[in-house]
């Protein structure tokens, strides 16, 4: 726990609280790794706090990634120009069984800190590299060392290898069971949770779906599942015809769902990632399902998803989330040749789907996702003062459409400053990016014997 108090002053303070709203000139006052209050002239309430000169620069909360395989960190560049087929081949057919425990922790460490960097305090990690014990204890001990806030959701493939995705189909590890009960008995384990990473009805049998759902519900975990995506059509429908649909689903991308599927996620009260960068390169879908889901009020939020062949940053992630709804809801009279007299969907909307609402998709919006008293102190300080961001109007549709990772200044996690100066900091920034490098030289070597 931190041991003094932090104050970051006078910054343009973007709380994501509809009670508070934006404060042009604001404080915010951080204690005991909370949000103690935001404010004009809060530094009097803090005698003595270690102060972060926040003037020029915008003040939001930290950021939160509802979807990425964290442990493929290490790997960035090495799937270009590929579809969903072609990153499944050069990723999970062709680098994964090369991983030992100690690459599995040099790029989740590595990937977790790529997040950081770019301003996310909190990320959901969809883990499915994990063969042996040792690779989850690995896993996990790389999310904890970066110290990040996260959701360690459980998958596959388990000693099965590949053939833990499709026919037939093996258990979910049983594994599972022991990292709960190791690494998360109380539920909670500093700043990290579990979840399931589960195949669902893309990747595997009913049979074997309806028995990882109920493993995962047996535990009491939140569950997380890959869902319409071209060429996978139906699931969450399956899904329905189960009997497996709940509160506790995150469906990710949801691209292709039809009309009636859409519907069963609200009804249920589930929730939707969506991966803008990674959906529209990787040919999942015409477009996200960002219209889809907010016209349903459906629960939704950005993520990265895979770092291979895209960007580790969600600034990005809401531009190309604007852009592409603004394109789809506009397609019918663009296509007529008409004018359009408005747009839909504004900077701040996507916004809210990197913080606040991301956040209530995965029901953590009483902990993260806006600047509230009581909240966790997860903060994001963006340096405005570049040419590129030195705006005329909004500072919030300045820094939705221009700022990126090299803009986060500081970033603050439970009230411990992880990022500051534009520099990460803390005991394993410096370690991770030679184990990274090791880890790569050993990758390399390794899928060259293989050939």
């Amino acid at each position: 726990m931190p041991q003094h108090d932090v104050l970051i002053s006078g910054g343009h303070v973007v709380t994501l609280d509809p009670g508070i709203g934006d404060l042009p000139h604001g404080d915010v006052l951080i204690r005991n790794g909370k949000i103690a209050a935001v404010g004009t002239g809060v530094a009097s309430r803090a005698p003595g706090a270690r102060v972060v000169e926040a003037r020029g620069r915008l003040v939001m909360p930290g950021l939160v990634d509802t979807h990425r395989h964290v442990w493929q960190g290490a790997l960035g560049g090495h799937t270009g120009q590929v579809s969903l087929s072609g990153y499944s081949g050069a990723v999970i057919a062709g680098l994964a069984s090369s991983y030992t425990p100690e690459d599995l922790y040099a790029g989740t460490l590595w990937g977790a800190l790529q997040a950081l960097n770019a301003g996310i305090t909190t990320i959901v990690d969809w883990s499915h590299n994990l063969p042996t014990p040792s690779h989850a204890n690995a896993n996990v001990r790389g999310l904890r060392d970066s110290g990040i806030r996260g959701v360690f959701l459980y998958g596959g493939p388990g000693p099965d290898g590949l053939a833990f995705f499709g026919i037939p189909a093996p258990q979910h590890p049983a594994d599972a069971r022991r990292a709960q009960a190791e690494h998360f008995p109380d539920g909670i384990s500093g700043r990290l949770r579990m979840g399931m990473a589960l195949r669902g009805p893309a990747f595997t049998t009913p049979e074997a779906t309806k028995n990882d759902f109920a493993f995962a519900r047996e535990l009491g975990l939140p569950i997380s599942v890959h869902v319409g995506m071209a060429g996978f059509p139906g699931s969450v429908a399956t899904l329905d015809k189960l009997g497996l649909l709940g509160p506790d689903i995150n469906h990710v991308h949801a691209n292709q769902l039809s009309d009636r599927e859409f519907g069963l996620i609200a009804d249920s009260g589930g929730s939707i990632s969506l991966s803008p960068s990674v959906e529209m390169l990787m040919a999942l879908g015409t477009y996200p399902a960002t219209g889809q889901a907010l016209a349903r009020g459906i629960a939704a939020g950005l993520g990265v998803d895979t770092t291979t062949g895209s960007g580790a940053d969600l600034f990005t992630e809401m531009r190309l989330a604007l852009a592409a709804e603004r394109s789809r809801a506009n397609a019918g009279a663009v296509s007529r040749d008409e004018a359009v007299e408005f747009v839909d969907l504004n900077q701040r909307d996507v916004l809210r789907l990197a913080t606040l609402d991301a956040a209530r998709a995965w029901h953590l919006d009483h902990e993260v996702g806006s600047l509230t008293p009581g909240k966790h102190a997860d903060v994001t300080v963006v340096d405005m003062r570049p040419p590129h961001l030195d705006g005329f109007g909004d500072p919030v549709t300045t820094l939705v459409m221009g700022a990126g990772a090299a803009d986060v200044e500081t970033v603050v996690v439970a009230g411990e400053i992880v990022k500051s100066g534009g520099a990460l900091v803390g005991p394993f920034a410096a370690r991770a990016r030679e184990l990274m490098h090791q880890s790569r030289a050993n990758l390399r070597a390794r899928t060259q014997e293989m050939q």
